[in-house]
């Protein structure tokens, strides 16, 4: 729309001739932020309504300030073609407050959060169209949530939903819901709003933010929900937070919250709003659709299967990078006989960077809850006796039963915490500051102390480390007190660094559970390395050939020079024959020195 139209609007609307230039770019602003919420009450959806929807004027009116509401209906009379057409605006600060304090009161809200579709996206469907210009979708539902955005903060808004009658099918924002099959499918690629709990959404330019400051600050879900709503949460948090050093200025960034909308981010939304960001991206990637239960009880219950899905597929040849080469990890040289040879090395290794899992050894199972020790499945060893290889049940108010020996080590243990609340009170004394709030409030230290194993020694109990051996002679008992952590994250690499696969091991880093993730890695004999490097190769290789597993035949297994020279003993023959690094003369260049860094895993492992 030209000036001469706005000129020509104005001389078919003589009652708008009073408006000033302002008040017509404040209506045409607001008008344009209202757009989505009168489109999505329109069937026909190719020219804007004749006459605005009651919340929308009432909404329009409250947040131009003016009492008379013909007035704003005339102006709509007269720009609402200049308003449909008009691209997207950008609205200030000040703008999306005094907006979304009217709209809220009308059941509607800046950035009101709709379905991506107004009409049935089953193509077999009667209510199907190539577009949406006219709506089919019909029973909207509406209710309260908040939008956690990167450039305006926390939000108050509504969302909504539409049901097509003809397929029992209703769309939600990120995904759809058949009534009889309980599943939520979500549409195709990474929506700009995630939906991360019935309440609560969140940008992905948010969650990538997270997801950032995960890999690189090493920054924990609970830090991040923390920093979030103390610098992110309103747009002057830097006002907020300093009142002494913005006085002048501090009353005008003073805000109000909705008492009816929670605000705060919680930790529990960052860590589902990451992983569910994380699998619509790798779906996204592989042209792929995500389809999650829909009727769990909780979000972490519903991403659970499509999360072991994907850590499964990690495991084998699912990496972005599986089936990287480059220069420093790729090496094509001339053999004696000027034949052109090519050299691939993987380096195997584990990163004790554990989680909490089920005590039962090796048990794959998720807890219920962090505050649990046993899966569900195992939830009846609660009961038992903490002493290893002892069933009798534990006596009331003890992890132990009741033989004296069994619990002088259960002494032991909890005398350890005396300790450190004795460590902690002195800290205090001299001023140190000791954190009040590093766990969940309601959770003891008990409930977080890690796995301690506790022996019976000569002097009397002991701790010992968690991969600790028992001494030879008599028979020790041991015992186990904490929550349990996976053993370490098994990662297979190039020489270069890049990772093409990664596992868990729960129970240990046994030889068996790394020729199995090594098959899986490398499934073909055509995809296996010319060189396989693993600190405890003469193992390894002594269990393939045990097994008479063949699959490896054509690959070298040394040990990393770092593990050889201090960790394996000269006596070692089958290590001396098989796995000592100088018995490769390919992994070594003319000038003496190696072709690959065979400790890459090491320093990966150091790197985090």
């Amino acid at each position: 729309m030209s000036l001469r139209d706005v000129s020509a609007a104005l001389h078919r609307f003589p009652t708008l001739e009073p408006l000033n230039f302002h008040g017509l770019t404040q209506f045409l602003r607001m008008g344009c932020l209202a757009r989505q919420t009168i489109a999505f009450q329109q069937v026909n959806n190719r020219r804007p309504p004749p006459v605005l929807p009651p919340a929308v004027l009432s909404t329009l009116a409250t947040s131009l300030g003016v009492a008379n509401t013909s007035l704003v209906q005339t102006c709509w009379a007269a720009f609402k073609e200049l308003i449909w057409d008009h691209p997207e605006v950008s609205p200030r600060d000040d703008e999306i407050v005094v907006y979304n304090e009217a709209a809220l009161a009308n059941g509607t809200s800046f950035r009101h959060i709709f379905p991506p579709v107004r009409v049935c996206s089953d193509r077999s469907c009667s209510n199907h169209r190539d577009t949406d210009e006219i709506m089919t979708l019909t029973d909207p539902l509406s209710h309260k949530a908040t939008l956690f955005t990167v450039k305006s903060g926390a939000l108050p808004v509504y969302t909504s939903s539409l049901y097509c009658r003809k397929c029992n099918r209703r769309y939600y924002h990120n995904y759809s819901v058949h009534k009889q099959s309980s599943l939520r499918t979500y549409y195709g690629g990474v929506p700009s709003v995630i939906q991360v709990a019935q309440h609560f959404f969140i940008e992905s330019a948010l969650l990538e933010l997270f997801a950032n400051g995960m890999v690189f600050g090493w920054l924990s879900a609970s830090n991040w929900a923390r920093i979030y709503n103390c610098a992110l949460a309103e747009p002057g948090s830097y006002i907020a937070n300093n009142k002494l050093a913005f006085a002048s200025v501090y009353q005008d960034h003073k805000t109000t919250r909705p008492e009816a909308w929670t605000l705060e981010l919680r930790d529990r939304d960052v860590s589902n709003g990451f992983f569910l960001y994380s699998l619509l991206l790798e779906k996204s990637e592989r042209s792929g659709i995500l389809v999650l239960p829909h009727d769990e009880a909780n979000q972490k219950d519903r991403l659970q299967p499509a999360l072991a899905q994907r850590n499964k597929a990690m495991e084998g040849i699912g990496q972005e990078h599986w089936a990287h080469a480059c220069d420093l990890c790729f090496i094509v040289f001339e053999d004696d006989d000027g034949n052109l040879m090519k050299i691939q090395s993987a380096h195997c290794d584990g990163d004790t960077i554990g989680h909490r899992c089920c005590k039962a050894h090796d048990c794959k199972t998720p807890l219920a809850s962090n505050r649990r020790h046993f899966c569900p499945d195992h939830e009846h060893l609660t009961l038992k006796c903490a002493v290893i290889e002892c069933s009798e049940d534990v006596e009331t108010g003890h992890r132990t039963c009741s033989d004296p020996e069994h619990r002088a080590l259960e002494k032991a243990y909890f005398g350890r915490g005396k300790a450190l609340y004795q460590l902690r009170s002195r800290m205090k004394k001299v001023g140190v500051a000791v954190p009040s709030d590093s766990v969940p409030p309601g959770i003891s230290d008990e409930d977080f102390d890690d796995e301690v194993i506790i022996e019976s020694g000569r002097d009397g109990p002991v701790v010992v480390d968690c991969d600790g051996k028992p001494e030879t002679g008599n028979r020790r008992l041991r015992a186990y007190f904490g929550a349990r952590r996976t053993h370490n994250e098994q990662l297979i690499m190039r020489a270069c660094g890049v990772i093409l696969s990664r596992a868990t091991f729960y129970g240990s880093e046994a030889v068996s559970a790394v020729n199995d993730f090594a098959r899986a890695t490398f499934p073909t004999p055509e995809s296996t390395p010319e060189f396989f490097v693993f600190d405890n190769n003469c193992k390894l290789d002594a269990h393939q050939r045990a097994i008479n597993d063949q699959h490896f035949s054509r690959t070298g297994k040394p040990v990393d020079v770092f593990h050889f020279n201090c960790k394996h003993k000269l006596s070692d023959q089958h290590c001396q024959l098989y796995c000592n690094p100088a018995a490769f003369p390919e992994l070594i260049k003319n000038d003496g020195k190696w072709r690959f860094n065979t400790s890459t895993d090491g320093q990966i492992d150091a790197g985090g």
